[in-house]
């Protein structure tokens, strides 16, 4: 007997019983995928916003110094943005710089349209007073010009590919600049970027600050050492707290759509096993009268299940990779919205879903476990 109990394995249901076991696989297999292109495409609405937004502030801070001309009333329009232009340019000179604090520069804020699959957005067109502001941002940004050439003129820019491609099919990129403004080259970067020298007339003028990525500088301080104070700072925190709230809203559609999604999965799963159960009924009977104990039966129709999840995870795992690269090519890069295919944060859901399901399924193998009974007893 101790050589058939070595054989009592899970392996010949699975082979003789490929229709039923291909089902349980490819329903597992999908629910992965469903998980994953739902994370994907909530991803891929967010990300290149949280590009535009938030992850160029790693590198920089934007502020508003509390700065006031004095006679602006008496002033032209000319003369009073010469004045302010030259007061942010002293107070960024005044600036302390330091391992976290590498630079500071003024610049006039504009905004380029941006396209994503839900709507569109505001990007940052930051706009310098020289050449060489915009070499050193350039360079800071760790950006690559591909093609055209550095702005040398006001009103020349630079733009990032991405944005380029979101816009190949219309000319609303520069819709809110004004026509005295034009691209002169096509830089490469992680970032959604766009920047150059300011126009004559720009009067909404900030300060930057370049960071070490990662940094946590104080900022007040900073521009309390250069003699000013803030009257608006625009950090990696702030927008980061902005862009959550913004989308918000798609992380409950996600975590509402995968709940009511896998409650009924689960439940169709369950019926499948009551039905897998039921139909194991007198096999276990018979194996349990010739002398295997329920706790070898539990056993093997356990790893029977845990195979057929085991697979179903190999499967979905390459469906989803597929899945999300199609998605990537054909929904979001046509518009210059790269996303990531890889989506980390999706794992955790399937894999606890997966124990809910193994959790679940205890309950019809313990009660099919409570129902064998031998041949003897079935006769009698």
């Amino acid at each position: 007997m101790s050589s058939n109990r070595s054989k009592l394995s899970p392996m010949p249901y699975i082979r003789n019983n490929r229709v039923r076991t291909t089902v349980l696989i490819i329903s597992l297999s999908m629910f992965m995928l469903m998980i994953y292109a739902v994370d994907f495409i909530v991803g891929g609405m967010d990300e290149p916003f949280y590009q535009c937004d938030v992850a160029p502030l790693e590198k920089m801070c934007i502020a508003i110094p509390d700065m006031e001309v004095e006679n602006a009333e008496e002033m032209t329009d000319e003369e009073f943005l010469t004045t302010y232009w030259s007061m942010a340019r002293d107070l960024c000179a005044k600036i302390p710089r330091s391992e976290e604090i590498l630079d500071a520069k003024p610049y006039a804020r504009q905004s380029v349209l941006f396209n994503s699959v839900i709507g569109s957005s505001y990007d940052d067109c930051f706009l310098f007073e020289t050449a060489k502001d915009c070499e050193d941002f350039l360079s800071h940004m760790d950006a690559k010009l591909t093609s055209g050439r550095m702005p040398q003129e006001p009103g020349e820019i630079l733009v990032e590919q991405k944005l380029i491609d979101n816009h190949k099919n219309d000319n609303t990129l520069l819709q809110n600049m004004g026509s005295e403004y034009h691209v002169v080259g096509v830089v490469e970067s992680d970032y959604y970027l766009a920047f150059g020298i300011a126009a004559p007339g720009e009067n909404n003028i900030w300060t930057m600050l370049f960071l070490k990525e990662g940094s946590n500088p104080d900022i007040n301080q900073a521009y309390e050492a250069a003699g000013a104070g803030v009257d608006y700072l625009y950090d990696k925190a702030s927008a980061d707290k902005s862009n959550k709230e913004a989308m918000g809203s798609l992380d409950t559609v996600q975590t509402l759509f995968v709940s009511v999604s896998g409650s009924l999965l689960l439940i169709c799963v369950a019926v499948v096993l009551s039905l897998h159960i039921m139909d194991r009924h007198n096999e276990w009977c018979l194996l349990n009268s010739i002398g295997f104990s329920t706790g070898e039966i539990y056993l093997m129709a356990l790893k029977e299940i845990l195979i057929c999840i085991g697979i179903s995870i190999l499967a979905g795992s390459v469906l989803m990779i597929l899945t999300a690269k199609c998605l990537a090519v054909f929904l979001y890069q046509p518009i210059g919205a790269y996303v990531n295919v890889w989506r980390p944060d999706a794992i955790p859901r399937i894999l606890a879903v997966f124990l809910v399901l193994i959790g679940i399924i205890q309950i019809p193998l313990f009660t099919g476990m409570h129902k064998i009974q031998t041949i003897d007893t079935i006769e009698s």
